[in-house]
């Protein structure tokens, strides 16, 4: 069994001389051309490469995990696995693009060659009792109906060997999952698993200072690191790979790079090493750059680890990084009456949506356009055009504001663009009062649209 680390949660496992590609997201200008790789992958040059695994495994629908701009270049003759959510959205779309979508369900294994075998666990193990508890948005009358999450967790095993793919899957949610594994599965070669969170807190969050950015900033990647060191605990493998959500900014967004609160692989090596070592565990980490494979029968990688130069990344975030255009630039402006008529309609689905899950928000949400301030109120059923004086007369709200075109684009609705890919992929600039996450403020806006 072998491991090749692609880029971020690109991944192939190859048992003999069968191959898995997993997640697949390998052509730079995801979540609205935000987010490139580091190095730069040349697809097209190893296109025939891709093309030769025998399945694709996708855990979810972020597009860091399944980039339509990836799969369109993907041979359709591939099979592609997937967890069987409670919503078939993912399956609808990548069948969309061509493919032939397997979904299994939760925990089973399914025998993709001779004594190859994957199974595919949500990361709340199909419970939306916890997944309510996360995200606040589970509807509980379908508890017998698959997850609700948008997360799944992989087991990938041969007759010798076996590896856990944890992907993005939150601690919170997962935790539970893991002991689960680690009960049927006493010996675990690899663990591979997410080290940081990708999204707009801190460095699109314009209430706070600077210093306060880069305090918020360390605390964040800190409190990856410590979850990605808690699923190690429970699972105790052979090796460790800390791999997934590892991208940079690119565009006008290219400045904020320093600011996101993700740690580097070798940030992220150090740190769980000297965990490991001071909680006297027996893990191993598997020290490999991007492109490079590593043999779990020899136990040697293809090429001697390098660290990464942080000035050659800042010299490419400088040189060509941040000419990149953004998707929306070239869009036709839309004009405020447009704008606020489509603002209308989805409220209204804000609103139904707000009263089936029962999301009971305490603040007010306002969006900036030109030098007017849409209101969505939390205790009111009209939205209404604001000054700023009087969104700073509430004591609680949180303003978003964002490129014109790109709000047309997400309240035209997700076909076009999503609020919540827009907040991943740093294109929305946030202000709110006081500083503390509302989490359901922010599920709630992700039915704002028409």
């Amino acid at each position: 069994m072998k491991i090749k680390l692609i880029r971020s949660a690109t991944v192939t496992i190859k048992i003999g001389n069968y191959k898995i590609l997993k997640d697949p997201w390998l052509t730079d200008g995801e979540y609205y051309g935000s987010w490139s790789h580091y190095p730069k992958y040349n697809i097209k040059k190893n296109i025939d490469d891709i093309n030769l695994h025998n399945s694709i495994y996708v855990s979810h629908i972020h597009p860091d995990h399944c980039s339509e701009k990836t799969f369109k270049l993907i041979k359709k003759t591939i099979p592609v696995f997937i967890h069987k959510f409670h919503s078939p959205f993912l399956k609808k779309k990548i069948e969309g693009w061509g493919f032939n979508v397997f979904e299994l369900e939760n925990g089973k294994e399914f025998e993709l060659s001779k004594n190859i075998f994957i199974s595919i666990y949500a990361a709340d193990n199909c419970n939306p009792e916890l997944c309510y508890k996360f995200t606040g948005c589970a509807d509980l009358s379908v508890k017998k109906s698959g997850s609700q999450n948008i997360d799944s967790i992989a087991v990938i095993r041969s007759k010798k060997k076996v590896i856990v793919n944890l992907n993005d899957s939150p601690y919170e949610l997962a935790a539970r999952v893991c002991k689960i594994i680690k009960s049927k599965y006493k010996n675990i070669d690899v663990a591979m698993l997410g080290y940081g969170g990708a999204g707009p807190y801190p460095q699109c969050f314009n209430n706070l200072k600077y210093s306060e950015k880069k305090k918020e900033s360390y605390k964040k990647k800190i409190s990856f690191l410590e979850n990605a060191f808690n699923f190690l605990k429970i699972l105790k493998p052979k090796y460790y790979l800390p791999f997934a959500g590892t991208y940079l900014l690119s565009g006008k967004l290219s400045n904020l790079n320093k600011l996101r609160g993700v740690a580097t692989y070798d940030e992220a090596y150090d740190f769980l090493d000297k965990k490991i070592l001071l909680n006297n565990l027996k893990i191993l980490s598997m020290k490999i750059n991007p492109g490079t494979e590593f043999d779990l029968t020899t136990n040697k990688a293809s090429q001697t680890y390098k660290k990464l130069s942080e000035k050659k990344i800042k010299l490419y975030i400088n040189n060509q990084l941040k000419y990149k255009k953004l998707e929306y630039e070239d869009d036709p402006s839309p004009s405020l009456l447009n704008i606020f008529e489509l603002c209308e309609k989805a409220f209204e689905r804000f609103k139904r949506n707000q009263s089936k899950y029962d999301i009971k928000l305490e603040t007010d949400i306002f969006i900036k356009f030109k030098n007017k301030f849409i209101k969505i109120p939390h205790n009111d059923d009209k939205i209404k055009l604001c000054e700023k004086k009087d969104m700073y007369k509430k004591k609680k709200f949180v303003l978003y504001v964002l490129s014109e075109k790109l709000l047309l684009r997400i309240l035209k609705g997700p076909r076009f663009a999503h609020w919540n890919n827009a907040e991943i992929g740093s294109h929305i600039k946030f202000l709110r009062k006081p500083n503390v996450y509302e989490r359901n403020l922010y599920q709630a806006m992700c039915y704002f649209h028409a």
